[in-house]
């Protein structure tokens, strides 16, 4: 009975081993496949599965590995909206800047599972410096403005008709794909800080930093003073977001 139990062992390894394989192959098809109503509603255990411990950056091979530190960082001001309109004069409350990047790699320090969904700030970051790289200089000042009022940070509303007359189609492309990035930074920094200040949030300023990694020749004696790269959302109005995303975020 003994010898039997043996010989079927090998054959139990293979059965799971192919299931195992079958279902990863199923999953990577339906993730990458085409939007239906069953991936739609298998997208939340997808997005689990592939953006948890399977997720990679491919910058980190060559021939451009990663060679900078990237951070997140977020204010609040926790005043009336028109006294914060006022700015420091009218007597409005500004927090202290936080460094949401370097909170989110403490905290999973160590942990070889975490994946984006506690690395929320650092994808953010990555997906936001590229598409404000491509903005013209004085596109970037506008989105370095403050907009407080509702009004639109390039000077009409991207998605309607007199955008297409004043933007080349290539050009509003890029506009939109900013302007989509922006609201999910002015996002997460109004999750962030209603975390510790609540409702009082009224407005948010977001800055994104690059520091450059000394070149290796240069790791026994890096400069004193590191080059820092900056992109910067000026004031916001705080996101208002449903109980449901709340409760979830917190």
């Amino acid at each position: 009975m003994a010898k039997h139990r043996i010989r079927r062992f090998p054959a139990v390894v293979l059965a799971t081993v192919g299931l195992l394989a079958a279902g990863h192959i199923g999953a990577t098809l339906a993730y990458t496949g085409p939007d239906t109503a069953v991936k739609a509603s298998l997208q939340p255990a997808l997005d689990r599965y592939f953006l948890g411990p399977l997720d990679q950056g491919w910058n980190l091979f060559a021939p451009g590995p990663y060679s900078q530190d990237e951070y997140m960082l977020v204010r609040a001001c926790v005043s009336e909206f028109d006294v914060c309109a006022g700015g420091s004069d009218a007597g409005a409350e500004f927090t202290e800047w936080r460094n949401i990047t370097a909170e989110e790699q403490e905290a999973v320090a160590y942990n070889v599972f975490a994946d984006r969904e506690t690395r929320q700030s650092k994808v953010v970051h990555g997906r936001f410096w590229s598409v404000a790289s491509d903005l013209s200089d004085d596109q970037r000042a506008m989105a370095e403005a403050n907009h407080i009022d509702g009004d639109p940070v390039f000077g009409v509303d991207l998605y309607s008709a007199e955008a297409s007359q004043v933007y080349p189609a290539g050009q509003l492309n890029t506009l939109r794909t900013y302007q989509r990035l922006e609201d999910a930074a002015v996002g997460l920094a109004t999750l962030v800080m209603q975390q510790e200040y609540g409702d009082s949030v009224t407005l948010v300023e977001v800055r994104m930093l690059r520091e450059p990694v000394p070149d290796f020749d240069q790791r026994h004696d890096p400069p004193e003073e590191q080059t820092q790269y900056w992109r910067t959302i000026g004031w916001r109005p705080a996101m208002e977001f449903d109980d449901e995303v709340t409760a979830a975020w917190t």
